[in-house]
């Protein structure tokens, strides 16, 4: 028989440094915790998740405390998606902490010996700076914790347009604007699917193999150019001709 995951919570952790890949640790007894979606300075209570003799993961329940240094994130999808991870800290702390990971990576890890670091040159622009972004089409909408009503059964079987949300290959964020590319991508986008739910295209099920819509691929040059690339699932020559002629004649 399977023994039962035991539910550890570990309240109050302090936060103390930032770790890699957008998480940053904690410690309880000696024993190092990553956490996604906190910075150094916050107070959590934490439910582990992977443990090891050293290490485990934690999920937070609760904060007590905000860290000073925490930002407001400008997303609204901020913390569902799958795009970006350190909204809630300002760029230049961003920075820092990139800074801080290079250096320990080569130092502490790879015990190179190093000269000193210049810091890092940020980017002139923190939103809207990406050349190429992929949405995908998906029959299954991803519902946060909280928000899914018992009584809409329906509603996580969505025909949505969006990211990925962490974690799930096949759930989606119905992504209303995004903040990573300029325009005319989110405008493109939320047309095509209204009017791809307008005329009851089928959207790709990653599970079932089977869609007309699977992905949608947008490359905005500094110069002004503009490639859109829809990808199909079926060979539907109607449907996809009339999604293209969409494109073309509503964004020439």
């Amino acid at each position: 028989m399977r023994k039962k995951k035991k539910n550890i919570v570990l309240e109050r952790l302090p936060v103390e440094a930032y770790a890699a890949e957008g998480k940053s640790l904690a410690r309880s007894n000696g024993k190092v915790i990553f956490i996604e979606g906190v910075v150094p300075g916050d107070v959590v209570d934490v439910r582990l998740g992977k443990s090891k003799k050293d290490w485990a993961e934690g999920h937070v329940l609760h904060f007590h405390e905000y860290a000073a240094e925490r930002a407001t994130p400008f997303c609204q999808h901020f913390g569902v998606c799958g795009g970006c991870q350190w909204q809630m800290l300002p760029y230049a702390k961003q920075l820092e902490y990139k800074h801080q990971q290079v250096v320990d990576n080569l130092t502490r890890i790879g015990k190179v010996a190093l000269p000193p670091f210049f810091p890092i040159i940020g980017a002139e622009e923190d939103k809207f700076y990406r050349n190429k972004l992929e949405f995908t089409f998906s029959t299954k909408e991803y519902l946060p914790a909280g928000s899914f009503d018992k009584t809409d059964k329906e509603r996580s079987f969505n025909s949505v347009l969006g990211f990925h949300a962490r974690g799930f290959f096949d759930k989606i964020v119905d992504i209303q604007k995004c903040w990573l590319q300029p325009e005319p991508q989110n405008g493109l986008r939320n047309a095509l699917r209204e009017f791809a739910l307008q005329q009851g295209y089928s959207f790709y099920d990653y599970r079932e193999h089977r869609g007309l819509l699977r992905n949608l691929q947008f490359r905005i040059c500094t110069t002004g150019e503009v490639m859109v690339n829809v990808v199909f699932g079926e060979d539907d020559e109607t449907g996809r001709e009339e999604v293209m002629r969409f494109i073309q004649s509503n964004f020439p």
